[in-house]
Order: structure tokens, then C-alpha cells, then sequence
């Protein structure tokens, strides 16, 4: 039996391989005897013959390798791999097999070139600067190091970023491309400060003379086999990146040598027979002489891979508590989750390749609203508890999931909210515009007209009044933009916007407390202030919405107490006379009573006196902090809030009545999401790292757990993230024609490219070319 298994495992094998034209060729360079040439694809190393033909593989590892650099000899090559957690310098044989490992630093280490001799591997790292350095540390500005082929001690070359690195001849000297700041590599069209520039180096005299010195993009130089011409990549003339030429004694007199449109040319090399060779659109070209460019056409087989993997759920996004406490929604890796807040039961909501967020519960705790853009464009979707006998959504059999609006027009619509009393929901439309949809009718009003946030980001913080009349927002079209004011604006009728603030600081973080009768907020009016700079401090504020809970507010303790009293004693006689009148009603009209009391709270209108509303602004923190999120009780008694006053932020309490503060837990954690359980018995801590609950009578916390897996389709989750970042380009890009480029076009034009690539390493430089058009 086993000997009838072994040679049709081996035919299963066999089938699963294909041979392929592969795209996105990069890190391309061609021997120095101008007959071979390696590249990386897929995050492997290949070679191939100079005029095409079948690429023999020579790296089989599950890491990715990339930058592969000949030896003089063409016997060796030196490439870096990440294979021991960062990137390292190995150095194997041109025809692949075993490689030594050269560097382990715990930075990147880059192979840029051999020296002449072939005994040394020049490498690129951020490792240290000199004392004398004036250039700001930063591990995007490297050094220069040196490391023999046989291993050992590595020595400083230059203290300044020197790519591209191409002897002469002799050895006398090299030639470079710099790198003056943070500007991303694949950056195109722009004549910035920090454009690149070739520069000669004299390895006997350490001085550094620049060649081009010129506002445009001039890069990756390469020395002729005479030592008399620099060939390199430039965007002179006004064109994408093309193959240049100047003789090394006048560059002054640079000549074009391709004349490719559109895209540019990357990754130029050299061979001894003058042989040039580099990619345009993503594969190979050579150049010889005064003859056109041709194409070099690679075969290679490919082992089929199964896409999806499987992936642990460990932290949570965007994370919020149902209504009565018992469950947490939230996403990971763009799924939407809910697990049980007392068991570590877990259901998975989602599952597609499209990224879901901003979950929202409705009051009957069997719906979820939520964000998802599987349509090509931000839209809402429902989640709900098909089968009746099913008591939350973890334990669920049968959950339904569809749009809130089915027709897919276009229209983007964000961050859902449902009422208090789950008829209606709001949400943003079109990033900037406040709407709400009346369930039962699907009719939809406009709240704000997007005058309010002129931002294109995706939405603004906003919450539902418990009465369900008022929202409350972040106003930054204000007409002193930067900074946030907060504002009122009424949920029905003729939506009027009020700001209560106007403070010329960053007022922020609204949330209605006290029964509505007050709206916290986040200020840093008082504290350090990120004028021109950030890390300012904050304090936690109240805007009283009328004169009774001001006044309230303002009482003594013992004054406080007595009208409490006061206040329960009026609703007691209230309530008796309200079922005095109810008992003179038939039984109809008592069965609809019941009815509307198993559906309806208590909540009552707030009274929203706008005239001197300035004046009933106070500040509750006594000192000005770090903020890390906050929440006020129930009954509006005690605030708890997130400060750090060392490295970290720890939960504080304050007692609005005594104004005594105390330090309720040292968290060390990072900002937390506060929300609270309808009742207001349990308050809830909620983060990417841990979710908590805490006793709101008691203080004492309770980690609530989770377990989850997910499956993962890594080629369909880079195809959204590449449609995403496609969507808001053309939704944010500050020039609205951008810059006269056909976006659509441009984007397909790098589509095709995605099939060709399984790592995110490609796919940065995939979105970083497209983000450079």
C-alpha cells in the first residue's frame, strides 16, 4: 500500500505546478559578465538567462529575500533575508543552495554592493550615527557598513546613507544615490528638497563630490566597465523616470537613453559587456548600445499554495456592549465579532474580504448596524437574531445579515447609531453629512449639511440624546479650523446647529450625562496646549443645558441630599396620581399602557435652555493630564477617567459632590472606551489589548475573555485594501483632477500586478508605486 501511495503523492505534486509569465519583477541586476540576471519575485530570488527563457529558483524559504547583489567574480550572491525576524545579509552561491548568514543586528541590513576585491559585502543600516553627526537619527537615514564574505566583525564605511552603490574599475572610488529625509522611495514627479542626487565618493580621500546636484529625481548610478560614464535614472526633461548617461568628467551633458511613457524605470545594472538591464511595468528589459529596449521573456513554474490561512483572534477594534451588558461586539482583521461578556464564547458575524467596523447595537440587543464595504464603497448593514428561542449572538444558529439600504447607489454611509428607542438610526452620508432613516417608513431626513465637518476622513463623533430629540457633535467648520468646538443641533423638526463652546481650543469627546440634562466633553483649554506642535493636556468638562441641573449642580452635599429627597417624594405622588387616572381608563386602554411600558423607558424630555449656555460651562478635573477616555456615572454622582501621569494611564474617580479625587486602579494601559449597561450597574473598559468590566457599586474589574479563529484569504484581502486605498485617493487627494492623472486607468494599470504578488512587503511597494502617480 505504501508503495502505491508514495508515486501518486508525487503525481499530485506534479499536477498542482504551473508555469507562469511572472509580473512585478523587482531588485533586478544582471551578472558582471553581462550572461545572467537575478531577480525577486514572490519573495524569492530567481535567476535567468540574459535573453530569456526559464528562471531557475535559487531561494526556497518561507521568509521573504529580496535585494540580491553579484559578486565581481559572478560565483556569489549576497541578499537579505528576514527569515531570523528582521532583515540580514546572506550570502549564497549564484546557483543557489545553502547561505551563510553575514549580519545580526536587530536593525534591517541591505546589501548595496562588493567591494572590488569580492572580500567584503557593503551593506546599508541604521546601526549609529558618530557622535560627530549633525543628521537627525532616524533608522530611514542609514550608514554604510562593511562585512566580510567569510563573516565577522563589521566596520563603519560612511555615517550617511549612501544606496546604490557602484565601483569603478579601479576602486578609487564609488558612485551613490543620497537620501536627505523621510520622502517614501517611490515617490514620483516632484522637485522637493529631498530629492535624490548621485554623488562620487573617493575611497582614498574620503571626499564626497555631487554629480548632479539638481531639484529633480536622480538615481541608482551605475559606473560603465570603463569607468568613463554614469548611467543612471532620472525624471529629467519632465518624463517618468528613464535611463540617462553623462560622461563622469561633465555631467552636465546628459543624454536620454529610453523613452518609456507612463511608468517608470526602475532597478538599472550593468553587465562587462555593457549590457543594461532594468524593469519597466513590472518586468525586464535589457539595452545594449544604441539598440532599442527589449523585453526578456521568463517562464517560471510555480507550486500551486492554498491562499487561506487561519488566524487567531486576539484583540479587538471598535469594541461596544449591548444594552443590557451581557455582550460585546467588535472587529478584528475587518470581521465583526460578538462574544459573551460572562463566558469566552465567541461568534463570528462576518466573514469577508471587505473590511466591517463601527458596530452599533440597537435597544433590543438582537441587532447589530455596522459598516462594511464589500459593495466597492462604505454601506450599512444589519445583523439580526433570526430564530426567537436563541437568546444573544454568541449562541446564535441563525443570524441574518442584510444592507440597510439594498440598492447599491453609490452613496457612502458611515457610523451607525440607533435611536434610544430603536426606530430610527442615524448615520453619516457622504463623510461629512448627518442623516437619520426612520425604520418603519425608510423615509431619511437630513440633520447637517456637511458645512460642519468639511473633512473628506470618513465621519465626525456624534451621539443620540437619551430622549432621542438632540444629538450632539464635534463641530469643526467653525471657522477656525483646526480646532473643535461641540454643538447641539435637534433631531427633528427643522434641524437648527447651536455651538456651545467657542473656545478657539480642541473641545472634544461629547457625550450626553446626567439624563441629558448636561453634555462632558474634552478640552485642553486649560492645560499644556499643541500650538504649532502636539501632546497637549486635557480636562473633562461639563455644559449644563439648563438652569435647574446648573443649579443642581452647584448645591452643597447636605443641599443635594435634601433634594433628592425632594425629588423622590414629588415622583412618588406623580406616579399615584398618573394610576389614579389610569384606573378610570377600560381595559383597552390599559393593554396598550402595559404594551407601551414593556417597549418604552422612562426617560424624559430634556430641557435645552440655549440662552446663557456659556455660562453653565465648568471644569470637573482639578489638574490637567493626559486623557485616556472617561465616563460619568449613572446618576452623574462620580467620574471615572483614564490619566497618565508617568509613562501610562490609570483610572482616577472623582466624586463631583466631595471633590475628592483618588486613584482607583493603576492600569498601566494604553486609552480605553468607557461605555455603561443601561441600568448603570456595570461600567465597561474596552481596548484593542483587554476588554473589562467593573462593578459600578463595588469598583471591582473582571477581564472579559474571548475565543475566536478566523480564516483569512491574504490575495483577496490585498485586492480590497488595494480598492480601498484606490477609493480614498479619489475621495481625499487635495487636488481634485489629480494633478491631470486618469486615476481609473492608473489603478487598473497596477491591478494587474496583484496575482503576482503574496506578501506584504511587495504590496507596500505595489501601493507606494501607485501612490507615487
Amino acid at each position: 500500500m505504501k508503495k502505491l501511495l508514495l508515486p501518486l503523492a508525487f503525481a499530485s505534486i506534479a499536477a498542482t505546478s504551473w508555469a507562469v509569465t511572472p509580473l512585478w519583477l523587482r531588485d533586478v541586476k544582471i551578472s558582471p559578465d553581462g550572461s545572467s540576471i537575478a531577480f525577486t519575485y514572490k519573495g524569492d530570488i530567481y535567476k535567468v538567462a540574459a535573453n530569456g527563457g526559464t528562471a531557475q529558483r535559487l531561494t526556497t524559504q518561507p521568509s521573504y529575500e529580496s535585494n540580491p547583489v553579484w559578486s565581481p567574480d559572478g560565483k556569489s550572491i549576497a541578499f537579505a533575508s528576514d527569515r531570523n525576524g528582521n532583515m540580514d545579509v546572506y550570502l549564497m552561491s549564484a546557483n543557489g543552495g545553502n547561505a551563510t548568514r553575514l549580519t545580526t543586528n536587530s536593525t534591517n541590513e541591505i546589501p548595496e554592493s562588493f567591494t572590488p576585491d569580492g572580500k567584503n559585502v557593503l551593506f546599508s543600516a541604521a546601526i549609529q550615527d558618530v557622535a560627530s553627526s549633525a543628521q537627525f537619527p532616524s533608522s530611514r537615514l542609514t550608514e554604510v557598513y562593511s562585512v566580510p564574505v567569510t563573516g565577522g566583525r563589521i566596520t563603519q564605511l560612511l555615517s550617511t546613507p549612501a544606496l546604490q552603490i557602484s565601483y569603478s574599475p579601479d576602486g578609487d572610488f564609488f558612485l551613490y544615490n543620497d537620501q536627505k529625509g523621510f520622502e517614501d522611495e517611490w515617490r514620483k514627479h516632484h522637485t522637493s528638497s529631498v530629492t535624490r542626487d548621485v554623488w562620487r565618493y573617493d575611497t582614498k580621500t574620503g571626499k564626497h563630490t555631487n554629480l548632479t546636484n539638481r531639484a529633480g529625481e536622480d538615481r541608482n548610478p551605475v559606473m560603465s566597465v570603463d569607468g568613463k560614464t554614469v548611467y543612471l535614472l532620472s525624471e529629467r526633461n519632465g518624463n517618468t523616470f528613464n535611463v540617462y548617461s553623462f560622461p563622469i568628467d561633465n555631467p552636465s551633458a546628459a543624454k536620454q537613453l529610453t523613452n518609456f511613457k507612463t511608468h517608470p524605470v526602475r532597478f538599472l545594472s550593468q553587465g562587462a559587456d555593457g549590457t543594461l538591464a532594468f524593469t519597466y511595468d513590472g518586468e525586464i528589459y535589457t539595452k545594449k548600445g544604441d539598440a532599442a529596449p527589449r523585453k526578456v521573456n521568463i517562464d517560471l513554474m510555480l507550486d500551486e499554495e492554498n491562499p487561506v490561512k487561519k488566524y487567531s483572534v486576539s484583540s479587538s477594534s471598535g469594541a461596544t456592549v449591548s444594552p443590557d451588558g451581557k455582550q460585546v461586539a467588535f472587529t478584528n482583521r475587518g470581521e465583526l465579532f460578538v462574544t459573551s461578556v460572562e463566558y469566552p464564547t465567541t461568534k463570528q458575524i462576518t466573514s469577508t474580504p471587505a473590511a466591517e467596523r463601527q458596530p452599533a447595537w440597537a435597544p433590543d440587543n438582537r441587532t447589530i448596524a455596522y459598516t462594511s464595504e464589500r459593495e466597492g464603497h462604505p454601506n450599512i448593514y444589519v445583523a439580526k437574531i433570526n430564530r426567537k428561542d436563541d437568546a444573544n449572538f454568541p449562541n446564535a444558529t441563525l443570524i441574518d445579515e442584510t444592507p440597510l439600504v439594498k440598492a447599491n447607489d453609490g452613496v457612502e454611509r458611515t457610523y451607525p447609531k440607533y435611536s434610544p428607542d430603536g426606530k430610527e438610526i442615524a448615520f453619516i452620508q457622504d463623510r461629512r453629512k448627518l442623516m437619520v432613516m426612520n425604520l418603519d417608513t425608510k423615509k431619511v431626513r437630513q440633520i447637517t449639511d456637511g458645512s460642519t465637518y468639511p473633512e473628506r476622513n470618513g465621519g465626525f463623533d456624534y451621539k443620540w440624546s437619551p430622549d432621542g430629540k438632540w444629538f450632539v457633535i464635534e463641530l469643526t467648520g467653525n471657522g477656525h479650523e483646526p480646532y473643535s468646538d461641540i454643538a447641539i443641533v435637534n433631531a427633528t423638526g427643522t434641524p437648527k446647529v447651536t455651538n456651545i463652546t467657542r473656545s478657539s481650543y480642541f473641545d472634544m469627546e461629547p457625550q450626553w450625562v446626567m439624563d441629558g440634562n448636561a453634555i462632558a466633553f474634552v478640552s485642553d483649554r486649560y492645560g499644556l496646549r499643541s500650538h504649532a506642535s502636539w501632546g497637549s493636556q486635557n480636562d473633562i468638562m461639563l455644559a449644563f443645558l439648563n438652569q435647574d441641573a446648573y443649579d443642581k449642580y452647584r448645591l452643597s452635599k447636605e443641599d443635594y441630599e435634601l433634594r433628592k429627597e425632594l425629588e423622590k417624594q414629588q415622583k412618588k405622588d406623580k406616579e399615584k396620581a398618573e394610576k389614579e387616572k389610569s384606573d378610570k381608563k377600560d381595559k383597552k386602554n390599559d393593554d396598550k399602557k402595559e404594551k407601551s411600558a414593556d417597549s418604552d423607558d422612562d426617560t424624559e424630555d430634556i430641557v435645552v435652555e440655549l440662552d446663557g449656555i456659556e455660562d453653565r460651562i465648568v471644569r470637573v478635573t482639578p489638574a490637567s493630564s493626559d486623557l485616556g477616555g472617561y465616563i460619568f456615572s449613572k446618576d452623574g454622582e462620580n467620574l471615572y477617567y483614564l490619566a497618565a501621569f508617568e509613562k501610562a494611564y490609570d483610572l482616577w474617580k472623582i466624586n463631583l459632590r466631595k471633590r475628592d479625587v483618588r486613584l482607583i486602579n493603576k492600569l498601566n494601559t494604553s486609552p480605553l472606551n468607557f461605555e455603561m449597561d443601561k441600568k448603570g450597574d456595570n461600567i465597561f473598559l474596552l481596548g484593542s489589548s483587554s476588554l473589562k468590566k467593573m462593578n459600578a457599586n463595588s469598583e471591582s474589574m473582571t477581564p472579559i475573555t474571548f475565543s475566536a479563529t478566523l480564516k483569512l484569504d491574504p490575495a483577496a484581502e490585498r485586492e480590497y485594501m488595494f480598492d480601498y486605498v484606490k477609493q480614498e485617493e479619489k475621495e481625499r487627494f487635495y487636488n481634485k483632477n489629480m494633478h491631470g492623472i486618469d486615476w481609473e486607468a492608473m489603478t487598473k494599470a497596477y491591478r494587474k500586478f496583484l496575482p503576482h504578488i503574496n506578501n506584504n512587503y511587495d504590496f507596500a511597494e505595489l501601493l507606494s508605486e501607485l501612490l507615487g502617480e
